[in-house]
């Protein structure tokens, strides 16, 4: 069965597209560069180093039949005596089916990863099968927190590397934070108030991992909260039950809502849910000495995001 893949190459710049297109034999694809000007050619490369027209394609747009698999697009523009110029780079790879267990992976991202730099280019995560019943029930999760490096040992754990990033609501953004620095350190979005749940286009787990991640709901960080420790869930314990569940949570911390400093790294886990509660709040849950509990949190805090699986 054939599936078409539409997506928009955007103009002059310099980096590739960061997450490659999964693609099978026989599948569609349409891409399209708005407002070329010149002579326009799609050029073809199984390698991104040495490139050949494609035939027939010399529009906007290119529509073509997936015949080979990696490939490589980009569309020529030649303007009168200018330089030659090209649109971004469409990257396919082979569509592999998926198995929960498995590790899944992801590059560079711009707008998402805090860096562009060799310390934050990859990052691979296992995942885990939800053993309770309810929502979130039976569905994949990664088992590490997005950006972490290494899975923690311990349920008070302080390094950067088991944290991960940290996300404000409905941002995709994420934040490092070695614990005195923060990158980026860009200006902290304070206040956040906007009317919207976490969108695809924010959400970091979808724009890393690809369209079928998304960060968990309310009702399935409640239904992992309360289900029994026999089938994996915490079972409205603390931190120590959060850390022995299957999803081994840890207490990564949080960024301070005022300044984006680092906070409570080594006592609390924060995760965010996808839905607001109200312009400026949104569903949190922490998982502490103390309990485990939802929490109406501002939008301008920054919590770790694990990823759930449709």
């Amino acid at each position: 069965m054939k599936k078409a893949f539409t997506l928009f190459a955007l103009l002059l710049s310099a980096a590739t597209f960061a997450q490659p297109l999964l693609v099978s034999i026989g599948d569609s694809l349409v891409a399209d560069v708005p407002n070329p000007r010149g002579v326009l050619q799609w050029e073809f490369s199984i390698d991104s180093v040495t490139w050949t027209p494609v035939v027939g394609q010399n529009t906007a747009t290119l529509a073509i039949e997936i015949t080979t698999i990696p490939a490589y697009y980009r569309l020529e523009m030649v303007e009168n005596s200018c330089a030659t110029v090209y649109s971004d780079v469409v990257e396919t790879q082979p569509f592999t089916p998926f198995t929960c267990g498995d590790s899944i992976s992801h590059g560079f991202v711009l707008g998402v990863t805090p860096d562009n730099t060799t310390a934050f280019q990859t990052r691979s995560y296992a995942t885990v099968q939800a053993g309770w019943t309810g929502a979130g029930g039976g569905k994949c999760w990664t088992k590490m927190n997005l950006g972490a490096t290494n899975a923690a040992t311990t349920a008070t754990a302080t390094t950067a590397a088991t944290a991960g990033w940290y996300f404000q609501f409905n941002r995709a953004q994420g934040y490092d934070h070695d614990g005195t620095n923060r990158t980026p350190n860009t200006a902290w979005i304070n206040p956040i108030n906007e009317n919207t749940d976490w969108t695809p286009a924010a959400d970091p787990c979808t724009q890393l991992l690809g369209a079928y991640w998304r960060i968990p709901t309310q009702a399935e960080w409640n239904a992992f909260l309360n289900a029994s420790t026999a089938t994996g869930g915490v079972g409205a314990g603390d931190l120590t039950d959060a850390f022995s569940s299957t999803l081994e949570l840890h207490a990564g911390g949080n960024l301070s809502g005022g300044d984006g400093s680092s906070q409570n790294r080594g006592s609390q886990a924060t995760f965010w849910s996808s839905g607001q509660n109200s312009n400026n709040t949104a569903g949190s849950f922490r998982f502490s000495t103390i309990g485990s509990f939802p929490v109406n949190a501002t939008k301008n805090f920054a919590y770790p995001v694990r990823c759930i699986r449709d």
